[in-house]
């Protein structure tokens, strides 16, 4: 079987440790359980020690970190607040139109920014 290709950036990140520092290898263990079992969670070590989550938003996070909680790593955790990686919105209308075509170039689409609000 061929592996699958996702092409979603980790926007939300969250920093763990364990409640109980003696647990660590456990919870290493947990993250690697955490990754094998979920393709679009990325688990890393910093280079400060720091170990950190990240996922595609808040609510599959939230579902990430109770899975390494209660099945993976089986030991309690502290986890920091989420940091949402980047945050982009558009101030002005755009004085530019944007022109898309199709690859069979049968179909153009032509784009203009403007703010939501």
């Amino acid at each position: 079987m061929k592996q699958m290709k996702f092409s979603v950036s980790h926007v939300v990140r969250v920093a763990v440790e364990p409640k109980n520092p003696q647990d660590l290898p456990k919870l290493v263990e947990g993250l690697k359980r955490l990754a094998k079992s979920d393709p679009m969670v990325q688990c890393c070590n910093e280079s400060s020690g720091e170990h950190s989550i990240a996922g595609d938003g808040e609510l599959h996070l939230e579902f990430c970190l109770k899975d390494l909680e209660e099945d993976h790593a089986c030991i309690p955790i502290k986890k920091s607040d989420p940091d949402v990686s980047y945050k982009e919105s558009i101030a002005n209308t755009s004085d530019k139109m944007c022109l898309s075509k199709s690859p069979n170039k049968h179909i153009r689409l032509f784009c203009m920014a403007q703010p939501l609000g």
